[in-house]
């Protein structure tokens, strides 16, 4: 029995119908798409011989102009090794023409074999990548397969590298901020960023319970020991930044002590309560609230410390990898860090004025120290009311600064101040004798 395929059952359809006088031979022309002349002769050869006479003579035969297996396979190989890196157009120029047969055969070829051109298209990609996974998977898949597969996987990355459009450079400026929220648990939290405005990235995170200058220390700490120091900050008017805000005893410095680890520094920071003045931190506030309290609840995360390991090591680097650009080395404002860790330990530090009191002493939270000299380890007395500064620094270490000099601070017990009395002074006996005539004698002999 003869097979048919879609096309030849049209066909034979068709005739039937002119044979039946349903439609006439010009009709029949017009749904198949042929001439009236060709209708005739398919009519003959049907009432002749049948089913077959609908069927092309060169069914079953091999094409002369068939590319051969070997030729097919020295295609692509001479691809795979050499020519990877060239886009189908180009390898055809080079070295396609040389095998005799047409740029479409040499396409067909590729995409019977599953290789791509780098310049095909984004539903290409997407197609090609979902077959090679799954080859690879089931591991139907040859070596160089493999390799061209990573190697276009590679030259995607590569073609789509997000660089900034503005005219900024990484470090130009640092926006802070901090965002209440219940963000693990059941208390209330605040989560402190760093965000840099050319690249986008999220320099730091912090939570803390209270949006604090040490939490804030403790982000510009970090950004400097793993990027350098940036050029200007900027925040808010809060009493961590703004003297004017500042109701604490720490404003007596004339600076908060955030302003002032900034000046040493010699960083710019720059205040206000306008949210648009910094438009790129409270965005990532938003972001981090969208995202980041439900992969700290899908974690089980219940406590400050593994809420700051999961921001820091997991978190924030996903995001920097999917939302934020490449820093641009040729546009990089952030200035080389030569301080050394001790340096930076004391340079960002908490400072508070105290006085040394009359045991030589000084009181700080309710502890009482005692500076010594770090050369020799020497305890140094000062005089009664000597104006000392408490450096309480990073890795909280405690320094004294007097005078210019500084000092190492040593607890002590709470000392007893020196009380000066004054000498008993013993009286000799008198060797006086009143006269006989005296009042006191008198008295005497009268009693």
């Amino acid at each position: 029995m003869v097979e048919l395929n879609a096309k030849e059952l049209l066909r034979m359809e068709v005739i039937q119908n002119v044979l039946n006088g349903e439609i006439t031979q010009k009709e029949a022309a017009l749904k198949l798409g042929i001439t009236d002349r060709q209708i005739r002769r398919l009519i003959v050869r049907f009432v002749s011989e049948g089913e077959k006479g609908l069927i092309h003579k060169n069914r079953g035969t091999t094409s002369n102009k068939k590319i051969s297996k070997n030729l097919s396979n020295e295609i692509v190989n001479n691809y795979l090794d050499k020519y990877s890196e060239f886009n189908f157009s180009h390898y055809y120029e080079e070295q396609g023409m040389k095998y005799g047969i047409s740029y479409s055969a040499m396409f067909t070829i590729f995409q019977i074999e599953d290789i791509i051109s780098p310049l095909a298209q984004h539903k290409t990609i997407r197609l090609y990548n979902e077959k090679m996974r799954n080859a690879i998977k089931d591991e139907t898949i040859t070596k160089p397969q493999i390799q061209l597969f990573e190697q276009r996987q590679q030259e995607e990355q590569e073609k789509h590298i997000r660089r900034s459009s503005l005219h900024y450079s990484f470090g130009e400026e640092i926006q802070m901020d901090a965002a209440s929220w219940i963000w693990f648990g059941n208390e209330e939290t605040f989560l402190h960023l760093a965000v840099d405005k050319a690249t986008k990235k999220v320099l730091y995170g912090w939570f803390a319970y209270e949006e604090t200058t040490e939490a804030y220390i403790t982000i510009l700490m970090n950004i400097i020991t793993v990027y350098g120091i940036p050029k200007k900050i900027k925040t808010d008017k809060r009493s961590s930044f703004s003297v004017n805000n500042a109701r604490s005893s720490m404003s007596k410095l004339n600076v908060t002590q955030f302003k002032r680890i900034c000046e040493d520094l010699e960083i710019q920071l720059q205040c206000n309560s306008n949210p648009l003045f910094k438009p790129n931190v409270e965005r990532e506030n938003g972001t981090f609230k969208r995202r980041l309290k439900a992969e700290l609840n899908l974690n089980s995360i219940k406590t400050i410390e593994e809420a700051n390991k999961y921001l820091n090591e997991i978190f924030i680097p996903k995001m920097n990898n999917r939302f934020s650009y490449d820093i641009n080395p040729n546009k990089n404002m952030m200035r080389e860090n030569d301080y050394s860790i001790e340096e930076l330990n004391i340079i960002i530090s908490i400072r508070i004025k105290r006085s040394i009191d009359n045991a030589s002493s000084i009181k700080y939270f309710n502890k009482y120290y005692v500076p010594v000299d770090l050369n020799t380890g020497e305890v140094i007395s000062f005089p009664n009311h000597t104006e000392c500064i408490v450096v309480n620094t990073y890795n909280k270490d405690l320094y004294g600064l007097i005078k210019e000099k500084l000092y190492k601070l040593e607890e002590v017990e709470k000392p007893k101040p020196i009380i000066y009395q004054k000498p008993k002074v013993i009286k000799a006996p008198s060797s006086h004798k009143p006269s006989e005539n005296h009042p006191w004698r008198k008295n005497m002999m009268l009693r």
